[in-house]
């Protein structure tokens, strides 16, 4: 399956990205911001990276690819140095990528969000979702929606890549053409999410789990988020009414039967009461079920499995009536369960 994310960028960042061959998001002026790094955390090795160079009055935006990340590793830039190498804006976390099949023209944005498709299915709905909303400097997409856009990418430019590694964007015709060479940037500020971050907010506790999570054999906690893991998401838009859903991973069970687990998280410092979290949980299965919603494609009554995951300092956080909820899911989904994890990670399995 394909992993893609759509980094945004503008006339000034976008040679910067190119000729040092990073990509990065933007908290203001702020050194710190952790719901930016939990999405920067879910981009993976080999991971496709396009770009979305932002539009203007006499210039519309595009999208540009495809690139790949080289590594799991984020980066940390803080201070004066986050705006370097002459950027216009702070990019505070960071990960390398490397030209894949690189492409001169970029796609309209019109021609992949609003122009119709022959089916609703083909519509690139997370990014319509992050258009609503706005705010988010890095998207995933799902795996058909990656498939889509590398295809509009490809049909825009008659299937015709560009032959060389050394890019550099034209801002005078929006295309990307042969650089001057590419500089060999270093970066050294790590950054690793540790353990005691889970206790200050749910998206914390979310950061720190994407930090942990691998593709492919995955060791972190498989019971609950899998072990063969081909693609994992956070803050799934689901739905116009802008609902999001914590955590999606999609784990290959055979060559042709997969599994697709819907996260619903609690802290205890969660702005939605745990007591809500059986109406979140049906509201994201009829959404993702193809038979229902029909937004996510193969996903049917006996491969969508959703999971509530509640952090607490001890056991027993879930009810019995939350429990007797969340079991009767089971009529609508694969064997709903509900975990628990204390501070230092330990699991309880309640259903």
């Amino acid at each position: 399956m394909k992993k893609g994310h759509v980094f945004i960028v503008n006339e000034e960042s976008l040679p910067i990205h190119l000729k040092y061959m990073f990509v990065g998001v933007s908290s203001g002026e702020k050194d710190n911001n952790i719901g930016l790094l939990a999405d920067i955390c879910r981009v993976k090795k080999d991971d496709f990276i396009f770009f979305y160079i932002e539009g203007r009055s006499i210039k519309k935006g595009r999208f540009f690819g495809v690139f790949k990340a080289v590594d799991d590793v984020v980066y940390h830039i803080t201070g004066n140095n986050a705006k370097n190498p002459n950027l216009p804006v702070k990019l505070i976390y960071r990960k390398k990528i490397k030209p894949y099949k690189v492409y001169s023209n970029g796609v309209l944005e019109w021609e992949a969000l609003d122009k119709l498709p022959t089916y609703a299915k083909e519509l690139l709905w997370t990014l319509i979702y992050r258009k609503m909303k706005g705010g988010r400097g890095n998207t995933m997409l799902f795996p058909w929606e990656t498939e889509r856009l590398i295809s509009l990418i490809e049909n825009i430019n008659n299937g015709s890549s560009l032959n060389h590694n050394d890019l550099d964007f034209h801002s005078g015709d929006y295309r990307i053409l042969k650089g001057n060479g590419t500089v060999n940037y270093t970066i050294n500020n790590i950054i690793t999410i540790p353990l005691a971050e889970i206790k200050k907010s749910e998206t914390g506790l979310q950061a720190y789990i994407l930090q942990q999570l691998k593709i492919g054999q995955n060791n972190f906690l498989p019971q609950i988020f899998g072990n063969n893991i081909v693609w994992i998401g956070n803050e799934v838009f689901a739905g116009t009414g802008m609902q999001k859903i914590d955590i999606v991973t999609i784990e290959k069970i055979d060559e042709i039967s997969y599994l697709y687990r819907l996260i619903e998280l609690k802290h205890p410092k969660s702005s939605t009461n745990i007591n809500f979290a059986a109406l979140q949980l049906e509201y994201y299965i009829n959404w993702a079920r193809e038979d229902i919603g029909g937004h996510i494609i193969g996903g049917k009554k006996f491969n969508i499995k959703p999971i509530l995951l509640s952090l607490a300092p001890e056991y027993n956080s879930v009810s019995e009536n939350i429990i007797t909820d969340i079991k009767k899911m089971g009529s609508i989904s694969n064997n709903p369960e509900i975990w628990e994890v204390d501070f230092s990670f330990n699991m309880n399995k309640i259903l």
